[in-house]
């Protein structure tokens, strides 16, 4: 019986001893404390020995990791710095490998926290642009993302930023390139109009660029061949009576007259590209083409001038203004 009592006694005070600890304040935060550093120190670890380790994909997402669970801990702001570091390292790397997924994934993930970075919106803006807009067939998947990147970069630079990091930094040039994003993604849109006034926007601010000003006319030049095919055919549909009547119905003077605008919109655009092609000597292919069918177009809207006077007249005007010498004047 004593040795029950003792035996209770001891038990008693084993569960007593417990008590006060287990229903002490200041013991459960310290223990909670000491748990918390604990696990933030591994999260840390994880992060340094990967980092060490040059595994950048391994130690980004251990970086993200540790932020998103200690977003104040005593290693966040050191973090954060390599962090951001290390997401501009995988932006670089998925452009040059031409993973435009990644990219524009990464590129997201460093615009989140700071949506005016005009380095990043510009490089996800002219990427896109090159790796599928303008490839060989052109590509779309990502037009309204690269549209949203341009608009945005587009404001920034309106509102007065320059790109960081470049010392001679051309504003008209940059403005020029995304602006030609956007054409490009009108044009798609079927936008025929809204892309033509961006296209000669975009070539405005960079004329004498033939990877600006050049891709920018061929692509006007469709269109205004296209709507000039089209106002013909309507044209034509017209009874020949109607056309050749001495006083034309309203609706016939109507259609020849959308002819010759279209017709005269297309001259404007040809004879710019030939003489930026003279000019810049691109390549004589194209130039020879594009000429062609000016010449076609101009005979068909000018009839009464055989040896093409005029369009040479607009042809060295078209040259002038890009800087190129006067012609000589013939001799009599």
């Amino acid at each position: 019986m004593v040795l029950i009592r003792r035996l209770f006694a001891v038990v008693a005070a084993g569960i007593l001893a417990f008590a006060a600890v287990a229903l002490s304040p200041a013991a459960a935060v310290r223990t909670f404390a000491q748990e918390v550093v604990q696990d933030e120190g591994a999260a840390y670890r994880a992060w340094y020995e990967a980092s060490q380790a040059k595994d950048l994909p391994k130690a980004t997402q251990a970086a993200k990791d540790y932020l998103a669970k200690y977003p104040t801990g005593q290693y966040a702001e050191a973090i954060k710095k390599w962090l951001g570091a290390a997401q501009m390292q995988n932006l670089d790397a998925a452009i040059k490998e031409k993973r435009t997924a990644d990219m524009i994934a990464i590129g997201n993930e460093i615009l989140a926290p700071e949506p005016d970075n005009l380095n990043v919106l510009y490089a996800l803006a002219f990427n896109i642009r090159r790796n599928e807009l303008l490839a060989s067939p052109p590509n779309f998947q990502n037009a309204a993302a690269a549209a949203d990147y341009a608009k945005r970069a587009v404001s920034l630079i309106d509102a007065g930023k320059g790109l960081a990091g470049v010392q001679n930094f051309d504003k008209n040039a940059t403005l020029a390139w995304l602006t030609q994003i956007l054409a490009l993604v009108e044009q798609k849109n079927g936008n025929t109009e809204q892309a033509v006034q961006l296209f000669e926007k975009s070539t405005s601010l960079a004329p004498q660029d033939p990877q600006v000003a050049g891709r920018n006319l061929l692509a006007v030049l469709a269109i205004r061949q296209a709507t000039y095919a089209d106002a013909a055919k309507a044209y034509n549909a017209i009874p020949e009576a109607d056309r050749a009547a001495a006083d034309a119905k309203p609706e016939v003077k109507a259609a020849h007259d959308k002819v010759n605008s279209d017709a005269d919109a297309y001259i404007d655009a040809a004879a710019r590209f030939v003489a930026l092609a003279k000019v810049k000597g691109l390549p004589p292919a194209i130039t020879e083409k594009v000429r062609q069918s000016l010449e076609a177009v101009y005979k068909s809207r000018f009839p009464e001038d055989a040896p093409l006077a005029g369009l040479q007249k607009i042809l060295q005007d078209k040259e002038a203004a890009l800087g190129a010498p006067a012609a000589a004047p013939s001799g009599n």
